[in-house]
C-alpha cells in the first residue's frame, strides 16, 4: 500500500482569511485586544486551545478560552469555512496520485465536521479514502488524529505512509506515529520550522510531491 496523509490548512487550501476573520470576531466579542496579523497566522494549523495559551496566555481550562472557542466556531461554521482557496496544482496532483494508485487521506487538527464540509464543497471527496480531524474541543494533537486514521484504516505499517504538511505540528505528529513527513513551503510554516522538527524533504509547489515520492520511494515506503 502507498498511503499519503494530507494536512488541510496550508497544504491543500489557503484558509488564512476565514480562520483569521473568525479569530478577530472571537477576540472582539470577548472584548480582548485582537492580536496582530503575524500572530494570528501562527494560529493556523495547531490546536486552537493550544494557541490561545501560547499566544494570548489564556488558560485552556478557563471560561474565557471556552467562550473564545464557541465564538470562533460560530463564525467559522457559518462564514469562515467558505473564506478559502485551493492552492494551485492541487486538483492535478490529486488526480495524478489517484491514477498512480496511491491512497490519500486527510489528517487535520481542524475539527472533522469542518474538514468534511470543506472537502465536499470543493468537490475533492472523490480523491480521499478518509477524512480525519479533531473533535470540537480543539484540543486534539496532530499525533492523535494520525493515530486515529491509521487505526481506522487498519494501516499497521507506518512505513507505507508519508505525511504532507506545512507546520512543525505535522512533522512532530507524524514522527510520534513513526511516519515520515514531506513539508510544503507555500503554506503557513517556514523551512526553519519544518527542518527543526525533522522533516525529511520539502517542496515549493504541490506537483513537486510526485518527484519527491519517486526519489524517496525506498526510504518512505
Amino acid at each position: 500500500m502507498k498511503n499519503i496523509l494530507f494536512d488541510l490548512d496550508g497544504t491543500l487550501v489557503n484558509s488564512g482569511e476565514g480562520i483569521m476573520n473568525a479569530l478577530r470576531y472571537a477576540y472582539h466579542k470577548e472584548n480582548l485586544a485582537i492580536p496582530l496579523d503575524e500572530v494570528l497566522r501562527k494560529f493556523i494549523g495547531p490546536p486552537l486551545m493550544e494557541s490561545f495559551q501560547k499566544y494570548s496566555n489564556i488558560d485552556p481550562q478557563s471560561q474565557l478560552a471556552h467562550a473564545l472557542l464557541v465564538d470562533f466556531q460560530d463564525f467559522y461554521d457559518t462564514t469562515g469555512w467558505q473564506q478559502l482557496q485551493l492552492y494551485p496544482q492541487i486538483v492535478t496532483l490529486l488526480q495524478q496520485l489517484q491514477q498512480a494508485g496511491y491512497r490519500c487521506y486527510i489528517t487535520t487538527a481542524k475539527p472533522e465536521p469542518f474538514a468534511q464540509k470543506i472537502i465536499q464543497h470543493l468537490q475533492l471527496d472523490k480523491y480521499f479514502q478518509g477524512i480525519y480531524g479533531a473533535d470540537l474541543s480543539e484540543k486534539m494533537q496532530k499525533k492523535d488524529v494520525i493515530a486515529q486514521a491509521l487505526k481506522q484504516e487498519q494501516i499497521t505499517d507506518p512505513k507505507t505512509c508519508v505525511m504532507i504538511g506545512d507546520r512543525d505540528t505535522d512533522v512532530l505528529g507524524a514522527r510520534a506515529n513513526d511516519v515520515a513527513t514531506i513539508g510544503v513551503l507555500y503554506g503557513f510554516g517556514s523551512l526553519q520550522e519544518l527542518q527543526a522538527a525533522g522533516v525529511i524533504a520539502t517542496i515549493e509547489q504541490p506537483l513537486e510531491l510526485l518527484k519527491q515520492i519517486g526519489d524517496k520511494h525506498e526510504k518512505v515506503f
